[in-house]
């Protein structure tokens, strides 16, 4: 069965939003009070061993040693964070080039894809039904598009738990204030006791996140086959929805995430300019220049 962009953009977000249930009920770090707990920190002395858990000794405990290293070298935890941010999508960076082009091809052969679904449209019939697969699949050969290119970034989820989970349990977090902020409580427990701060550091947060989702559709609208398909109008309302959770989450998790998140958008914005420049529109000109041979 061949999935059309609407299905795998729906299969995308409800990944997404899974992964976000996991990180709101997973092994909770936190007490009622907002401390963190004793047994799930992570200090300079905590033991690197399997005794902590497989998932903890492959990625959680390295990447909080990590933040913890580069805390000792600035003096400053916060660096940790944003540094140890970078390297990791410095790491999978070549999974995400794969899943961008795979992704911003995708879109283009929408327009496309739509006709073909439309030309087969209440034909429901066995031999129908095989010959709308088998001309999606030569559109997909033709434009050289893989049919699971686009989901290999869920790969990457794994490691950005684990971010998240360093970040959370890294104890000197929650005894060090930037920028007038303790990095260690929730901005939502500090708005509510009148520490306006706090909220525009989750307002940059949000417009970072809504920027690292729409980048991909600003870069798209360059592509000279570009055509805006009804797919991509439908997904605008549920880009919004995403980025509303992200700012809950923002608001209930230690102020460290914040930071970490606006991290991850501006590396994800400029990651998909990049993509788009260097790949997409690079191979668009090999090909442009090839026909006019």
């Amino acid at each position: 069965m061949v999935l059309d962009n609407r299905t795998k953009k729906y299969l995308k977000v409800f990944a997404m939003i899974a992964f976000m249930v996991v990180l709101a009920g997973c092994a909770n770090n936190l007490d009622k009070s907002g401390k963190l707990i004793a047994d799930r920190a992570i200090t300079e002395s905590t033991k690197w061993s399997i005794n902590a858990g497989f998932f903890d000794f492959l990625l959680v405990i390295p990447i909080a040693k990590g933040i913890l290293f580069i805390n000792s070298l600035t003096g400053n935890v916060l660096w940790g964070v944003i540094l140890m941010t970078i390297l990791i999508n410095l790491i999978i960076l070549p999974i995400m080039i794969k899943s961008t082009v795979s992704t911003q091809k995708m879109q283009l052969i929408q327009p496309e894809m739509e006709k073909i679904q439309n030309k087969y449209r209440g034909m429901n019939d066995q031999t129908s039904q095989l010959r709308m697969q088998n001309e999606i699949m030569a559109l997909y050969k033709k434009n050289n598009v893989s049919m699971f290119g686009s989901f290999i970034t869920f790969i990457t989820l794994p490691i950005m738990f684990a971010m998240w989970q360093a970040v959370q349990r890294v104890q000197i977090l929650y005894s060090t204030t930037v920028f007038g902020m303790n990095l260690g409580l929730t901005p939502m427990s500090q708005i509510t006791k009148g520490h306006f701060i706090y909220v525009i550091l989750v307002a940059i947060m949000g417009l970072s996140q809504f920027g690292a989702i729409e980048i991909n559709n600003i870069m798209l609208k360059r592509n000279k086959n570009y055509k805006p398909s009804s797919t991509q109008n439908s997904m605008k309302s549920m880009n919004i929805v995403m980025t509303v959770m992200i700012i809950y989450f923002g608001l209930v998790m230690p102020t460290a995430m914040s930071f970490y998140w606006i991290t991850t958008n501006i590396i994800t914005v400029l990651r998909t300019i990049y993509i788009q420049i260097h790949y997409i529109e690079k191979e668009q000109a090999a090909k442009e220049k090839n026909v006019v041979r």
